[in-house]
């Protein structure tokens, strides 16, 4: 099935091959792809020896899902009114082995896995290289072993170096039990430990700050950025050949670049201080200089901190002892690691610490010094410096892998999280098939994992340094707070246009709230209250501008106990263990390849103002059996299932949505032309034919039940829809719960 083509106005938005206005509305699919199918080792599987021995073995086939499975879940979110997936696979699933091995078997998987998609239809998907904190040997997700080898780490000895915090550390390995108090949300801490922040500096700024790392005759940044991007090319050109239909049938929109880049320990301005910008502080919060020694085998003492609504509170220190042990390789393992995978070091490049190694602090009288406070900003480098500089050097090299095997479609630039995008507006690394790709999450409730109706902050305003003291920040009542989350949005919207030019589209890739808030209360009683509430702002948000969205996230094998496999995050929209609890279904009318006829002198008014109407009940004559969507496992679903504008036939102006009381309001403009024709998907959830008052400017309307999209053709100018649903009783209902 060919799908439309979608390009890019010259105003920013996407469009169809009728102009228009197309909204990108999907997920990411899904967190699977952190880790491997086999061995069967997640983020909360026992640290043992086999979670090294083993990685190089490491299977991703059937991951995110089984063949045998697409189907299933791929029809469960276009009944969720989707049209995009954001595609996620990671560098480990390609590249495992080692340098140059690429895995086919999981290439041929995902191959596989989008033909059923495409077979589908009505979908469309991007590629997301998705990783988090480097590597899942450090913490995170998607850089295979060998990375860190390359780097000159010993893995192994990470933890207790204290040079990354893995959740594994936290396990029995005989029960497989959780032993240990996992904090929430520690593991983003690891990007401001020696392991994390030593790989991106080494990936962004290698020559510059470690121009003595020199392997195979390249600097450590070439060879790691040139791996990569040759592992992503090989799976694009791959899929290309064996299956061009993907491609020319217009479902592969295109490819993101990596995931959540990280500057490392670029521009930290004094390494012996935590920066003043840091707000992410929780647990053991060593210096860049206490990481330092502390991977050499160091002991010192460390400072404890926890996030308060006012910020980040110190509350103890703490003592970390190494034992002398170090985070990094000595030399005859490094002989024996460079002999494996044909690596050949400079001679400048001694085992132990590379940062010792550059001068940046030293053992002098018998103790660590450090000689070289400013080492990573010296020069006048900060983070703006690092994006315009770093970043781009880093993006022009992945658009021009990419622009040689595919030109025609788009490029999904992602920036730093929270961050301005580069300053590259009028480049020649801009096209018009460029989309600003980025992220958002409200930062009190993904840390406290909690909604709370009282009060919030201004997320972006703090990461921006915007407040004197967070406090400031503060925003009373929830009607304001989903306010000031739609506002965020809007800013970030707005900055990266006037960065790179009015014409560059943009997509949230990655939005969403924890569902284990109140520490899983909803668990216990299925009242998923808050959850409710967390999705409703997020929702209001994106539709307040209209803006497309992938949330995060689906994942096939969510679960209560261990949420989506990783880390303790629980951000599924849905959960095998919900659909244990309660059957959720909704019934519509099937009517073959018609659509229902909703004559406008039965429903609605076509004065050129809006004006009330009066409840009417279509005739279904061509109905004939009933559609049954189960709703089954979705959490929160009705702030999650949303009305929304497919295709607009002009320009937006503004939506609502009342998930509450079924109350949905559009109002856009139409195009000067006799042929507007505006597409809506209208969940029957929420809207019942017979039991719904619509009220509208002008327009005829057609709704398929089939799809449960209406279409509107409507007159130009400004126009205005609304959709409300009439109370009927419990038994009248079309939401049926067991």
């Amino acid at each position: 099935m060919v799908l439309e083509k979608i390009r890019i106005s010259s105003g920013g938005e996407f469009i169809d091959s009728q102009n228009r206005v197309v909204q990108l509305r999907g997920v990411n699919f899904d967190p699977c792809i952190k880790y491997p199918n086999s061995p069967p080792v997640t983020s909360h599987s026992p640290l043992s020896d086999s979670f090294w021995n083993l990685a190089e073995d490491a299977n991703f086939v059937n991951h995110p899902i089984n063949i045998n499975e697409v189907e299933e879940h791929i029809t469960r979110l276009k009944s969720m009114g989707y049209n995009t997936i954001r595609f996620c696979f990671n560098w480990e699933a390609l590249e495992h082995k080692g340098p140059g091995q690429y895995d086919f078997e999981y290439i041929e998987y995902v191959r596989q896995v989008l033909l059923k998609i495409y077979e589908l239809g009505d979908i469309y998907i991007y590629f997301d290289p998705h990783q988090d904190v480097w590597s899942r040997f450090t913490g995170g997700s998607g850089a295979p072993l060998w990375t860190l080898h390359a780097a000159g780490f010993q893995p192994k000895r990470l933890s207790v170096t204290q040079a990354a915090i893995l959740h594994n550390d936290y396990i029995d390995e005989d029960s497989g039990e959780q032993v240990k108090h996992y904090p929430k949300m520690i593991w983003p801490t690891n990007y401001f430990k020696l392991a994390c922040q030593t790989m991106f500096t080494l990936f962004f700024g290698g020559r510059k700050y470690a121009p003595k790392c020199i392997v195979n005759d390249v600097n450590i940044q070439d060879y790691l950025q040139d791996s990569f991007n040759k592992a992503i090319a090989v799976m694009y050109q791959y899929l290309m050949e064996k299956s061009p239909e993907l491609f020319e049938g217009n479902l592969v929109l295109g490819l993101e670049t990596v995931n959540e880049p990280n500057e490392g320990y670029i521009g930290y301005p004094i390494l012996s201080q935590i920066p003043k910008e840091r707000e992410l502080r929780m647990g053991p919060t060593p210096t860049a200089f206490q990481s330092f020694i502390l991977g050499e085998g160091f002991e010192t003492s460390v400072d404890l901190y926890d996030i308060t609504v006012g910020g980040p509170k110190k509350i103890g220190t703490t003592l970390v002892n190494p034992k002398g042990e170090s985070a990094w390789m000595s030399k005859d393992e490094r002989d024996e690691m460079d002999a494996k995978y044909g690596w050949k070091r400079a001679d400048s490049w001694e085992s132990g610490c590379i940062w010792k190694l550059h001068g940046v602090w030293g053992i002098k009288e018998m103790k660590p010094r450090l000689l070289h406070p400013r080492y990573f900003s010296d020069t006048g480098v900060d983070l703006k410096y690092f994006i315009d500089n770093m970043y781009v050097s880093y993006f022009e090299k992945a658009r021009t892998m990419f622009r040689s095997i595919d030109k025609d479609r788009f490029i999904f630039m992602q920036n730093p999280v929270f961050q301005p995008p580069p300053a590259i507006k009028n480049s020649t690394l801009i096209d018009d098939k460029t989309v600003f790709a980025t992220h958002f999450y409200d930062g009190m409730s993904l840390m406290f994992k909690t909604w709370n109706k009282i009060y919030n902050v201004n997320t972006l305003g703090i990461v921006r340094g915007r407040y004197i003291n967070p406090v400031f920040s503060v925003v009373v009542g929830e009607n304001n707070i989903k306010k000031c989350i739609a506002k965020q949005l809007r800013d970030i919207r707005d900055e990266a246009r006037e960065m790179l030019g009015d014409h560059i589209a943009i997509i949230f890739s990655e939005i969403g709230m924890p569902f284990d808030m109140d520490n899983k209360e909803a668990y216990k009683t299925g009242e998923y209250t808050s959850q409710t509430s967390a999705m409703d702002a997020i929702g209001f948000a994106l539709e307040n501008s209209n803006l497309s969205f992938s949330l995060w996230c689906y994942c096939t094998k969510n679960s209560h106990q261990w949420g989506d496999q990783w880390n303790n995050e629980d951000f599924s929209l849905w959960s095998p263990d919900d659909v244990q609890r309660a059957k959720v279904t909704v019934q519509v009318p099937q009517i073959g390849n018609e659509a229902i006829s909703l004559q406008e002198s039965e429903m609605f008014s076509s004065e050129s103002a809006l004006t009330e109407s009066t409840k009417s009940t279509p005739k279904l004559q061509s109905a004939n059996d009933m559609i049954t969507i189960d709703y089954s496992g979705f959490r929160a679903l009705e702030s999650v299932l949303r009305p929304s504008p497919i295709k607009i036939s002009g320009t937006f102006i503004s939506a609502k949505f009342d998930p509450f009381n079924s109350i949905y309001d559009l109002e856009i403009h139409g195009h000067p032309s006799n042929t507007n024709q505006t597409l809506i998907f209208l969940p029957a959830y929420h809207f019942k034919l017979d039991s719904i008052i619509m009220k509208s400017s002008s327009g005829h309307f057609f709704y398929d039940p089939n799809r449960q999209i209406l279409q509107w053709l409507h007159e130009p100018g400004r126009q205005f829809l609304n959709i409300s649903k009439i109370a009927v009783s419990a038994n009248e209902d079309s939401c049926v719960i067991t």
